[in-house]
């Protein structure tokens, strides 16, 4: 057996799911990862119990949403003009603050209201809402606000209202914009922020006034329709003053409008509206409730199709409540209230999701194969309805009494064996809901060695109301030693070595690093800090890697292919992936993903540098807390050769995610870099994070984000490097264009933008 020193494998190791560790003869266990958190507390999780005697194991889905300890925040943004009101009458302010606190108090919801005029105020600041707290929003308060104001500005309710709603502690996927309005606005925000409209003569142009226009052109002197309202390409933001001496000053204003193919108040009004609520569909959940604008008016036909053509395009950003009349948003305000909280804040993964799953195989480097076994039963509990259990029809389908659907694909005919289940209700915030089968170890290789194995090739959910996203499971895994022709046991646990010491395997050419030039390799974020203390992900240090290849090296394992269904070909990281992994420097996580923004942790970045040297180590471990750790020999030998540093009270801490700094540090070390801070240049880039020169830190920073020339010196008797020149951070976009023009490649994600979000590190 012989040990070689090879990038690929330090990599490898640490880059893949689950670490494999020395086989062990004993009973079948599994490793199971932890579940997956994601937006909005969204918990998926998917285990797999011991093979028993049959190799069979009992596999298990859970979805849970998140329960009312995750907060959720609404913000009601109110027409307060006189659209709202009638005659004075606050009945309907009433009855909605008091249906909001009937219908939200003590579920963890925070509350805000905003209303809007011209101007727009919050009236009642973003709250948590318990029936222990008043719900303290005085309708005669918002009566006298409305008397202050003079016009109706959509626009301003929706920014100022978001702006209170963004106050929430609630993640942003768990935050509701209720926007309550007829759509009709004439007043609008420049680009200041202030509430402007148009004026002749110095009275503002109104409603009325853009109805005149439409009345004189029966209606063909305003847009035709909101859609083409919104295809409007001359639409100013700022105030137009326009000017008449005519003795119908404002009929001739009319007609310059006309003339310049201008815009009136009321379409400007819209537009900006439209376009607020857009931006902030971007980021929370909208829920609009409409109705008419002045319906009952015949001269306001043209501004009334104008309107609902707003309350249309609102409702298509989320949920939408139309109501024929404003009366009826009081008797049907109940009902509104209940669906706003049912669908809009409780629910979180809604009736018709679906969850796919891809039953395991392995082809390489050890065959084997996982059948569901579909005489068995599947079991599916949801809460309020308990555990439902069947086996598979003749048409492979099962239908659960909660609605749910599975449907079984075997994996004969070339087709993947998987099953996708179809949620038949709602998931709500206090919800689970677990789907059990059993599976088989049907095939496998009898060749000698270890190897692992996934009960399941990838596993997803796929919301209805989000099917662009497909949301992972985890994938739990055996490992499995095999001795004398296929005889063996199991073995389970997380972490380890991946043997490569086999010396009739061939291992190619090994890729080299670039340790003569001291090229920048971290060029800082788009926010203008360099971020040390924040933590780094797949995909950056993959980038890392790549760009410290030698030239021939990137060139010679040069890809912008990978199998990886979460790298998008347009990814600023797709060709450092890519090229890795053509050179078997990295390996990604089952399912055919590479979850580039998972973090990677200490004693991980220690099994990379550590590879590049070569060597065992026998003695006394180096720090108190790694004793039994899968990395242990990694972390002994790394602080051996100087390239790790522990806490300072003699641990290292292996399983903490690294910092953006301490992987600086390392990848330095790995490199033979040995900056000083002061032997540095004072004309270098430096970082409003990275000020303090006493930071232990600073000057690894400095080095990793500049190029420069430089000069071995003797300082304290320890040989470090003396900048002698700065040189040109090098242009790493214009890099990979030679790089793919040379390799003849022709994917699009080829060239990493020229501003990425996080472009390595």
């Amino acid at each position: 057996m012989r040990m070689r020193k090879l990038l690929a494998a330090g990599l490898a190791v640490v880059m893949t799911a689950g670490l494999l560790p020395a086989a062990l003869a004993a009973p079948a266990t599994v490793h199971n990862e932890d579940a997956k958190v994601y937006s909005g507390g969204i918990r998926l999780n998917k285990t797999a119990g011991d093979l028993n005697s049959s190799n069979e194991t009992v596999i298990s889905l859970s979805v849970e949403a998140p329960v009312r300890s995750t907060p959720v925040a609404v913000e009601f943004v109110l027409d307060a003009t006189s659209s709202l009101f009638s005659s004075g009458d606050t009945t309907l302010i009433q009855q909605w603050a008091q249906e909001i606190q009937d219908t939200m108090a003590d579920k963890n919801v925070s509350v805000g209201v905003t209303v809007f005029g011209n101007t727009a105020e919050t009236l009642y600041p973003m709250s948590p809402l318990t029936s222990d707290s008043s719900f303290d929003l005085d309708p005669v308060d918002v009566l006298l606000w409305s008397t202050t104001q003079s016009g109706t500005n959509v626009q301003a309710g929706i920014r100022t209202g978001l702006a209170d709603l963004n106050t929430a502690t609630a993640d942003p996927s768990n935050r509701v914009l209720v926007l309550i309005t007829d759509g009709g606005s004439f007043w609008r925000l420049d680009n200041s922020g202030s509430a402007v409209n148009d004026t002749y003569n110095g009275t503002a142009l109104g409603n009325a006034d853009a109805a005149e226009l439409a009345i004189r052109g029966q209606g063909s002197e305003l847009a035709s329709s909101f859609d083409a309202l919104m295809q409007a390409d001359n639409m100013q933001s700022g105030a137009v003053a326009y000017t008449s001496t005519a003795v119908e000053p404002l009929s001739d204003v009319l007609d310059q409008i006309v003339a310049a193919g201008a815009y009136t108040n009321f379409e400007k009004g819209i537009y900006y509206a439209a376009q607020e609520l857009d931006r902030a569909a971007d980021s929370v959940k909208v829920v609009t409730v409409g109705y008419p604008y002045y319906a009952d008016d015949a001269d306001m036909a043209s501004l009334t199709t104008l309107a609902r053509g707003f309350y249309d395009y609102a409702a298509g950003l989320g949920t939408g409540f139309w109501c024929d009349s404003l009366e009826e948003t009081s008797s049907r305000l109940g009902e509104i209230m209940d669906t706003i909280y049912g669908e809009a804040v409780d629910v979180v993964i809604p009736k018709g999701s679906v969850i796919t799953d891809q039953i395991g195989e392995g082809t390489s480097p050890f065959a084997y194969d996982f059948d569901v076994v579909t005489d068995q039963q599947f079991t599916l509990y949801v809460e309020g309805y308990g555990a439902m259990s069947a086996t598979l029809d003749a048409n492979n389908q099962i239908t659960f009494q909660d609605g749910s659907t599975l449907v079984y694909t075997p994996g004969d005919n070339g087709q993947q064996e998987q099953f996708t289940l179809t949620l038949g209700q709602d998931i709500t915030r206090s919800q689970h809901v677990e789907l059990t089968y059993t599976a088989k170890l049907a095939s496998r290789e009898a060749s000698e060695g270890d190897f692992v194995l996934y009960p399941n090739v990838s596993a997803w959910l796929t919301r209805a109301n989000q099917p662009d996203e497909q949301l992972l499971f985890p994938a739990p895994y055996f490992n499995l030693s095999l001795t004398d022709g296929g005889d063996g046991g199991n073995s389970g646990g997380g972490g380890g070595d991946i043997d490569i010491t086999d010396p009739d395997v061939p291992l190619g050419p090994l890729p080299d690093l670039n340790t003569d030039d001291h090229f920048a390799y971290i060029i800082g974020r788009d926010d203008g800090l360099v971020h040390p203390l924040a933590e780094i992900n797949r995909a950056e240090v993959a980038t890392i890697f790549f760009r410290m290849l030698t030239d021939d090296s990137r060139s010679s394992l040069w890809s912008s292919e990978n199998p990886y269904q979460d790298v998008d070909a347009s990814a600023w990281y797709n060709n450092a992936v890519s090229t890795l992994t053509n050179g078997s420097i990295i390996t990604g996580k089952p399912g055919n993903v590479f979850d580039p923004n998972a973090s990677i942790t200490r004693a991980e970045f220690a099994t990379i540098a550590v590879r590049f040297f070569g060597g065992s180590y026998d003695g006394e471990d180096q720090f108190s807390d790694i004793a039994g750790h899968w990395a242990n020999q990694y972390i002994n030998r790394a602080a051996v050769l100087g390239l790790i540093n522990g806490r300072g009270d003699g641990t290292f801490d292996p399983d903490a995610p690294i910092t953006r700094a301490e992987a600086m540090a390392i990848v330095n070390r790995t490199l033979g870099r040995k900056p000083v801070a002061d032997h540095l240049l004072s004309d270098m880039i430096t970082w409003p994070d990275n000020q303090d020169t006493s930071t232990w830190y600073y000057a690894d920073v400095q080095e990793a984000t500049n190029s420069h020339d430089f000069e071995v010196i003797e300082v304290n008797g320890e040989q470090v490097e003396s900048w002698t020149e700065l040189l040109p951070v090098r242009d790493w976009a214009a890099l990979e264009h030679e790089w793919s023009s040379a390799n003849s490649s022709t994917n699009p994600g080829d060239v990493m933008p020229e501003v990425t979000p996080d472009t390595a590190a």
